[in-house]
């Protein structure tokens, strides 16, 4: 009796360590997949509606300029691409992508559906940055996710020169 009690001892103290070293120690892997460059006069449409969306303060998204937006001609959409890998053991939930604007910076959005990614899987997530004229590409951006109920963050320099 005395030797399973210690085998069971041992067994639960190393599945508790393995649990609390995989809590810990799980990051996404992030890599660069795209990034997409488009006047937004090319997107006309989709900018009028961003437009309104702002106007009506109904933006699902994240707006950085409070000021009028003008004309779509001064105007560009950068898509940024991210692959991430979760090669934990545990799912990686509520994903979500934000990044760190520059001046011209307008607004920003991504997918507004819940993304969850299982152990082992890879998935692509997205942002959409809308800025005014066409500066550089260089963004910081920011992965937030969570295991087991705790939150993680990933910061990913997207630099296409890399």
């Amino acid at each position: 009796m005395r030797t399973a009690a210690i085998v069971l001892l041992v067994l639960v103290l190393t599945v508790g360590g393995v649990l609390g070293w995989e809590l810990f120690h799980t990051n996404l892997q992030v890599t660069g997949k795209a990034l997409q460059t488009l006047p937004a006069r090319d997107r006309a449409p989709q900018y009028d509606a961003l437009r309104a969306a702002v106007s009506r303060q109904s933006l699902l998204g994240t707006v950085l300029k409070k000021t009028e937006m003008g004309p779509a001609e001064n105007y560009s959409y950068y898509i940024y691409t991210l692959r991430l890998k979760n090669n934990g053991l545990v799912p990686a939930e509520m994903v979500e992508m934000q990044l760190a604007p520059i001046e011209n910076d307008v607004l920003f959005y991504g997918d507004t559906a819940e993304t969850v990614i299982p152990p082992g899987e890879e998935k692509d997530v997205w942002v959409v940055l809308l800025t005014e004229g066409t500066p550089h590409s260089v963004r910081d951006l920011y992965i937030t996710y969570y295991l087991w109920g705790h939150p993680q963050e990933v910061k990913f320099t997207y630099d296409e020169a890399r």
